[in-house]
């Protein structure tokens, strides 16, 4: 019983580090790279067209994904408010959002996460306060086309809806860990260079999250309208 007590006595004095760190709510379903790693474009998919897809937008609207396409592009963001490095991000990427709707991206944020309901989805996309498209039904199958694994990924198209990034935000948050600031803004990197007809010096990156099964049958969960309820 005394060496027990000295045990937990000696844990409690264990300093705490890195108090700030992510952790998931389920660790089954992290992602495998707790921080962000860079891709090959053509590992990525980076050039390739991205076909259109029908969705429904949370508040009902029918529409399609080049339907949102701005003079400069789309910038796709994945959403799940379950998802701890998802959260985290939302101010920044609404601030991003405000900034670059101006200068001609268009931005949608897309929900994976069957399991909430219409009214928490609502609610998510109130208090982002972005200018920008929140999907409902249609969102996995947008999932599937972009090839999602993460929860923490943004994808970037250009006008004629080629993608040319997709990846982390920037890697300040991830999993088991929080920097200070970021050291690489790779979203805001790409964004400048497209506005400037420049390439993109890093256009594919890993980005830590949950990991997205992007699923389209998944679909039938989300919805339709804002009185529709899932399941």
């Amino acid at each position: 019983m005394k060496a027990m007590i000295i045990t937990l006595l000696a844990a409690l004095l264990v300093p705490v580090t890195n108090a700030e760190a992510l952790e998931p709510f389920d660790p089954a379903k992290a992602t495998r790279w707790p921080g962000v790693e860079t891709v090959e474009p053509e590992e990525a998919g980076i050039g390739r067209k991205i076909e259109d897809v029908p969705f429904f937008q949370l508040y009902g609207q029918a529409t399609s994904l080049y339907k949102l396409t701005g003079d400069m592009g789309t910038v796709i963001v994945v959403r799940d408010p379950d998802c701890p490095v998802s959260v985290r991000y939302g101010p920044r990427i609404s601030k991003m959002a405000h900034n670059y709707s101006n200068k001609g991206f268009s931005f949608a944020f897309i929900y994976l996460n069957e399991h909430l309901d219409v009214n928490r989805l609502q609610k998510d996309a109130a208090n982002l306060r972005a200018p920008a498209v929140k999907i409902g039904r249609g969102s996995f199958a947008i999932a599937s086309a972009l090839d999602v694994k993460s929860t923490g990924e943004v994808f970037v198209l250009d006008s004629e809806n080629h993608l040319v990034y997709r990846g982390a935000i920037d890697d300040q948050y991830g999993f088991g860990y929080t920097q200070d600031a970021p050291t690489h803004n790779y979203l805001r990197n790409a964004l400048d260079a497209r506005l400037k007809n420049m390439s993109i010096h890093t256009p594919a990156t890993m980005a830590p999250g949950c990991a997205i099964d992007a699923d389209p049958k998944k679909d039938d969960f989300l919805p339709v309208s804002p009185d529709s309820a899932l399941s």
